[in-house]
C-alpha cells in the first residue's frame, strides 16, 4: 500500500514539473527574439534592400541612356529631314539655277541676294559655355553675321548658313501670259499642289524661268485665288525686299516656269527654358520669321508685315553646329574650308555639317562624359555634367551647284 502511494506521489511529481517546464517554454516563446537575432535579421534585410537599390539605380541609368539615345537618335532624324533638303537643294530656280538669276529686288549683301546658293557664317569664338545665352555682336563670326540678325541673334560659337531655293512643298508651274513691262503675269495653277491649302501670299519671292534665264521678284499682290489661273503682280516698291522695278527685262516666252523662292537660315540659338537648340528662319517681309508666316504672307509686297512671327526652334538639345564648305573647279570639290575661307560662294559643291547633340541631366554615369568634344576641327568644350552626347556629321551635295 506505501509503495503504491509512493509511486502515485512520483508520477503526480514528475508530471508537475512537465507542466512547469512547458510553461517556461511557452513564455519564453513569448518574449520574442533575442538580441542576436534581431541584429542579424536586420543585416539580411540591409543586403536584400541594397542588392534592390542597386538594380533599381542600374536600371534607371539604363532607361535614362536608352531614352537619351533614342532622344539624340529622333534629333538626327530630324535634322535629316528639314536641313539636308534645304542645303541638297539650294540654287534651284524652276528649270535654272541661281548661276543665271537676275534679281529686281531691292537687296541687301545677304537679304534677297540670289547671287549664289548659299552663304555662311563661321563662329570665330569658342563656345562659352553649355546653353549661353545669345550673342549681342554680329563680329563674332567671319565674315560678319548679316546684320539682318540683329533681333534674332545666334548664340557665339557655332556657325550660321543662308542657303536659297525652292520654297518646300511647291512645285514648277507653267506661265500662261506674261508681258515683260506689264508688272504681272499669269501662271496655270497653284504651285502648292493638293492637298496642300495654302496658296501664293505678298511678300513671297517668285522666279520665273525659260531654262537660259531666271528672275528672281517679291510677289507685291494675287488675284484669282481660287482659279486655275493666278494672276500674280510683281509691282515696283520702296526698300529692301520690294522690287526695283516692275518689268522684266529680257522678256520670256509663255511655257516658262513659275517658282516659289525662298531664304532659310539654320543656326543655334538659345531656346525656351535656356535650352540650345537649332534653329531654323526664313527671309519674308524684310526679316527673319517662322516658317508659319508662309502661311499668312506679308500685308503688301513692300516687305511690311503686320504681324512679324520669331522664328522657332526646329530641333533642340543641340549645343554646337559647326559647318565646312567643299569648294573647287568644274563641279569637283578640291578641299575642306570653314566659311572665312571661301571667296566664291558660287564654287561650293559640297556642305559637311557636324552637330553635337545631347541628352537629359542624368542620362549619362557621373564622370563618365567627356568635357572636350571634337566637331568638324573644332573643340568644343562642355561642362562635366551628366548629360549623354553625340557628334552627328552629314555630308551634302548641292544638286543645282553645277547647273
Amino acid at each position: 500500500m506505501e509503495r503504491c502511494t509512493h509511486a502515485a506521489g512520483v508520477e503526480a511529481n514528475s508530471q508537475a514539473r512537465q507542466l512547469h517546464l512547458d510553461d517556461g517554454a511557452v513564455m519564453k516563446r513569448s518574449m520574442g527574439f533575442s538580441l542576436v537575432e534581431l541584429m542579424v535579421a536586420i543585416a539580411i534585410g540591409l543586403v536584400i534592400l541594397a542588392g534592390v537599390v542597386t538594380v533599381f539605380v542600374a536600371q534607371r541609368q539604363v532607361y535614362g541612356t536608352a531614352t537619351a539615345q533614342a532622344s539624340m537618335q529622333n534629333a538626327e532624324n530630324a535634322i535629316a529631314a528639314m536641313v539636308a533638303p534645304a542645303v541638297r537643294g539650294a540654287g534651284f530656280a524652276g528649270c535654272g539655277a541661281f548661276s543665271t538669276t537676275g534679281n529686281i529686288i531691292n537687296s541687301g549683301s545677304l537679304l534677297y541676294n540670289f547671287s549664289a546658293p548659299l552663304f555662311g557664317f563661321s563662329a570665330n569664338t569658342a563656345m562659352s559655355g553649355l546653353n549661353a545665352a545669345n550673342a549681342t555682336s554680329t563680329g563674332k563670326w567671319t565674315p560678319a553675321l548679316d546684320s539682318s540678325f540683329a533681333n534674332n541673334m545666334p548664340e557665339a560659337g557655332s556657325d550660321v548658313i543662308v542657303v536659297g531655293g525652292e520654297l518646300p512643298g511647291t512645285i514648277p508651274v507653267p506661265v500662261t501670259d506674261i508681258v515683260g513691262n506689264s508688272g504681272q503675269l499669269t501662271i496655270q495653277s497653284q504651285p502648292f499642289p493638293p492637298p496642300s491649302t495654302a496658296t501664293v501670299q505678298p511678300g513671297m519671292i517668285g522666279a520665273v524661268s525659260d531654262c537660259a534665264k531666271s528672275i528672281a521678284f517679291t510677289i507685291f499682290s494675287q488675284a484669282g485665288a481660287n482659279s486655275n489661273n493666278l494672276i500674280i503682280h510683281h509691282d515696283q516698291g520702296t526698300g529692301i525686299g520690294s522690287n526695283k522695278q516692275a518689268d522684266f527685262a529680257p522678256n520670256f516666252p509663255l511655257g516658262s516656269q513659275f517658282v516659289l523662292l525662298q531664304q532659310e537660315a539654320f543656326y543655334v540659338a538659345q531656346g525656351p527654358g535656356g535650352q540650345s537648340a537649332l534653329y531654323g528662319a526664313v527671309m519674308m517681309c524684310g526679316q527673319w520669321q517662322s516658317l508659319a508666316v508662309l502661311a499668312s504672307g506679308c500685308s503688301n509686297g513692300n516687305g511690311a508685315n503686320a504681324s512679324a512671327s520669331a522664328p522657332q526652334p526646329l530641333v533642340p538639345g543641340v549645343d554646337n553646329m559647326q559647318i565646312l564648305y567643299g569648294i573647287g573647279a568644274g563641279g569637283v570639290t578640291q578641299q575642306w574650308v570653314p566659311a572665312s575661307a571661301v571667296t566664291n560662294w558660287a564654287q561650293v559643291y559640297a556642305v559637311r555639317m557636324g552637330f553635337l547633340l545631347e541628352g537629359p541631366l542624368g542620362s549619362a554615369p557621373p564622370g563618365a562624359n567627356p568635357t572636350s568634344w571634337p566637331v568638324l576641327g573644332t573643340t568644343v568644350k562642355v561642362p562635366p555634367d551628366t548629360r549623354l552626347r553625340h557628334v552627328y556629321v552629314i555630308t551634302l551635295s548641292i544638286r543645282n551647284a553645277t547647273l
